[in-house]
């Protein structure tokens, strides 16, 4: 008698950290007047072979806290990854919109934004453990591109604003 393969259970995160890098970059997308924000949000689609996208959505907190949240969403059409990049909402329609970027620019704010924020004391949402697997490596081989992030002004602005105590609070570990 012979025992029949069991299969496996589909994994979405053992999907993410063994087979999410072999699809290549299909777009990303950031906020237009991201270098002017506080929180910016970052779209990185992968094409898979059916034509279908799966999409990680990364919050960087440009000031302080780094990737502030991350999410995945798998195997969807494109058209839905257009009402994602519109569901995006502008700080300011005028002047704020969604525009596509070279991966390189999206890894170094996301990977810059982390480093950042462990100057700060912070480590990135617990999602990334999976989810930085759906970015490529960052050992070096992606382009630096110098970002500036936490600039004194800007949260000296937000201290003044919010008081020593609230904001250390939310802004210091």
């Amino acid at each position: 008698m012979t025992k029949k393969k069991q299969q496996t259970p589909f994994s979405l995160p053992n999907y993410i950290k063994t087979k999410a890098r072999t699809l290549p970059i299909y777009k990303c997308y950031i906020n237009s007047n991201w270098m002017g924000l506080a929180f910016t949000t970052i779209i990185i689609a992968r094409e898979h072979k059916n034509g279908n996208v799966t999409t990680g959505l990364f919050i960087v907190d440009m000031y302080s806290r780094g990737l502030f949240t991350s999410r995945v969403l798998f195997n969807h059409t494109k058209e839905h990854l257009k009402e994602i990049r519109d569901s995006i909402v502008p700080i300011d329609s005028e002047t704020d919109m969604v525009v596509e970027i070279a991966y390189s620019l999206a890894h170094n704010i996301i990977y810059g934004g982390i480093a950042h924020a462990e100057t700060r004391g912070f480590k990135p949402d617990k999602e990334f453990e999976v989810l930085k697997y759906f970015l490529e490596e960052n050992d070096g081989s992606i382009e630096f591109i110098e970002i500036k992030f936490g600039t004194n002004e800007i949260l000296k602005s937000y201290e003044d604003a919010l008081g020593k105590d609230k904001f250390n609070k939310i802004f210091k570990k």
